[in-house]
């Protein structure tokens, strides 16, 4: 009896695990002007702009607090990334990124400077990866045009 018991458990857990995953698909925001959201921060792409001559990219966001009055490190090299339509991986130069702070409901205009290196005239990025203090706040476009 306690055999069967436990292999129903185990089916039955298995069956909600699977259905489950199935309902949390991830949609992720493409384009100029899209919206990322975190637990704690709202985020919005404003534009993606590259420099022919270094073969770097800057990448200007609009945060928005939507907790508390924090003061975070933005863009820090170690879970920001990028990847472009060829699969080459830029990070940015600073590697600790941007100390900034963010007041409640205010939203501040963020510029990830010297992403790279990356082909000139190269015509979007596949993922944008953005860290927002911790590896907990972590947002991610895709298909985002880059304007050379």
């Amino acid at each position: 009896m306690k055999k069967k018991v436990f292999l129903l458990t185990i089916a039955v857990s298995f069956l909600l695990f699977n259905s489950c995953a199935f309902w949390n698909t991830v949609v992720y925001p493409s384009g100029l002007g899209a919206y990322a959201h975190t637990d704690k921060f709202s985020v919005q792409i404003i534009e993606c702009f590259g420099n022919a001559s270094t073969q770097e990219i800057a990448v200007v966001l609009m945060i928005t607090n939507n907790g508390f009055n924090e003061r975070r490190w933005i863009g820090s090299a170690s879970n920001t990334m990028a990847v472009d339509n060829q699969g080459n991986t830029l990070k940015p130069f600073r590697s600790a990124g941007v100390l900034l702070d963010f007041p409640t409901g205010v939203p501040v205009r963020v510029t990830i400077e010297r992403m790279g290196p990356i082909f000139a005239g190269t015509p979007m990025l596949r993922i944008l990866r953005v860290e927002i203090g911790s590896s907990k706040n972590i947002v991610e476009f895709r298909n985002v045009p880059i304007v050379w």
